[in-house]
């Protein structure tokens, strides 16, 4: 898995997900929609979902990580549901 081999502790998880669309005006490529979830990501490099996770999770849905317990993550379930923002996508020019 591509976060373990990470070496900065604030770039792992949903930045790497393949259901993590990226907001396109974004800055940086930590905000934007989680297509699997259909929930908005305000911050991808500490967060990973239910089905996603490294660790075994009991309940689906998003979860922020929380600087490190005795070597490892502490997981926090996001409490309510955070609605997908929806992109606008420009047509090429032909």
């Amino acid at each position: 898995m591509a976060f373990k081999n990470s070496k900065r502790v604030d770039e792992n998880f949903c930045v790497y997900c393949l259901h993590f669309q990226v907001y396109p005006d974004s800055k940086t490529a930590l905000q934007g929609n989680c297509t699997l979830h259909k929930e908005w990501i305000e911050n991808a490099g500490r967060t990973t979902c239910g089905e996603m996770s490294a660790v075994p999770l009991k309940e689906p849905g998003i979860y922020h990580l929380k600087g490190e317990a005795n070597h490892g993550w502490i997981y926090v379930k996001r409490e309510k549901r955070v609605r997908t923002k929806l992109f606008v996508v420009r047509k090429p020019h032909a």
